[in-house]
């Protein structure tokens, strides 16, 4: 197996830290090359992706930042995106770590290749940890099995270990570093097609997403994963993705079918609620006395407001709220 990893530049003094190296010598299966594309293509070279089977982005290395000529390798990823999405169509694997400015998630270097399909959080929120959970939903994903509910890092590196080159950033961006996270920020909104695998702390904003295309996989995280040094989901990650490819194609298939079920027996049940609620009025059979429950536009009306709030008060609350937030990723995505 062939895996390439991006990085800023091939010179290690001159680049931000790569922890890939070291988890990938772990892995004896796994051929790895580290690849600049701002030097590619200053010698002229094309990146040939095809050569590989997992192509990863190192943290930072799309997040814009002029010293280390982020910004031209956003230039070069976005002339190049259609040999990604080939790339992946023919079974590749495309993993993204976290690509912050000042350690916030940067909205544009997730646009390049997936414009309008997800949203990371505002530069407002600063949220971060050294865990991640996993999905009770998605926990026998083919990436997941055998993972811990909570996943920690595993950080090793000594407390003055430096993550940049000396004098190359600022001493905010130093504060604010917490190295042992493994995850800063978190995804806002995102299209139905990705599945949320791992979530924040907290349970509520995923940080990592996954979609099937084609016979490849897609995954992007907000996460710093090389440096987490979670062997067993770097080598899910990294092996899993390509020996398991039939079977996460399958699971992913096997959830939008279960979504579709769910999302139409839902509906169901709220309309036969209505129904019932309006049978009840025309019929007489509620003693009470209903405002204009005895009208046609009426008992329609209230049919309605009682069917909304009884599913929102019971078993449905879960699906309204799934569809309001999937309704205002949709909004988002096509806005």
């Amino acid at each position: 197996m062939k895996v390439a990893v991006v990085v800023d530049d091939l010179d290690p003094a001159r680049r931000r830290r790569c922890f890939w190296e070291e988890q990938l010598r772990a892995l004896p299966e796994v051929e790895w090359e580290l690849v600049s594309l701002q030097e590619n293509m200053r010698e002229r070279r094309f990146f040939n992706i095809y050569a590989f089977d997992v192509v990863i982005f190192n943290w930072c290395v799309l997040d814009g930042a002029v010293m280390y000529d982020s910004d031209r390798a956003q230039d070069i990823l976005a002339f190049y995106d259609d040999h990604f999405v080939q790339f992946v169509r023919r079974g590749g694997v495309v993993i993204m770590e976290n690509q912050p400015k000042r350690w916030r998630p940067a909205q544009k270097a997730y646009e390049i290749l997936f414009a309008g399909q997800l949203a990371v959080q505002s530069r407002e929120n600063y949220l971060y940890g050294p865990s991640v959970k996993v999905s009770p939903q998605l926990k026998s994903h083919p990436l997941l099995q055998g993972m811990p509910a909570t996943i920690d890092s595993a950080y090793g590196q000594e407390p003055g270990a430096s993550w940049f080159p000396p004098g190359s950033t600022s001493p905010r961006s130093i504060a604010e570093l917490n190295p042992a996270k493994m995850y800063s920020g978190a995804f806002q909104t995102w299209s139905r097609e990705w599945l949320p695998l791992l979530y924040a702390a907290d349970g509520e904003n995923p940080v990592m997403l996954a979609k099937t295309e084609g016979l490849g996989l897609w995954i992007v995280t907000t996460m710093f994963i090389g440096s987490s040094k979670v062997h067993d989901l770097i080598e899910s990650l990294v092996v899993g993705s390509r020996n398991h490819s039939t079977a996460i194609r399958h699971f992913h298939t096997t959830q939008v079918r279960l979504r579709r079920i769910r999302t139409l027996g839902s509906a169901t049940a709220v309309v036969l609620l209505g129904f019932a609620l309006f049978f009840t009025l025309r019929t007489g059979l509620l003693t009470s006395k209903v405002p204009y429950g005895d009208t046609w536009l009426g008992s329609i009306a209230i049919s309605v407001v009682f069917a909304t709030l009884a599913s929102g008060a019971t078993f449905l609350r879960r699906f309204l709220f799934l569809s309001w937030r999937s309704a205002r990723s949709r909004w988002w995505t096509y806005s």
